[in-house]
């Protein structure tokens, strides 16, 4: 049996969903270079661990207020 595999990049709308924003927010933070992200031949991805590093900085951004 075949182990199912975590992806390691989510496109833009599958991004939004996990954060529970819109799927032009993200692309707002992409074009403002805030969000990871890469382009895969005319796709835009969204990195998981950098999604996850990003989330963090968020957090520690928020605690430091």
């Amino acid at each position: 049996m075949a182990d199912k595999l975590d992806p390691l990049a989510v496109s833009p709308a599958e991004c939004a969903r996990l954060l529970g924003i819109s799927r032009p927010k993200v692309y707002d933070l992409i074009n403002q270079g805030r969000f990871p992200s890469f382009k895969l031949g005319s796709r835009t991805l969204i990195s998981v661990d950098g999604l996850r590093e990003w989330i963090s900085r968020q957090t520690q951004a928020e605690v430091n207020i």
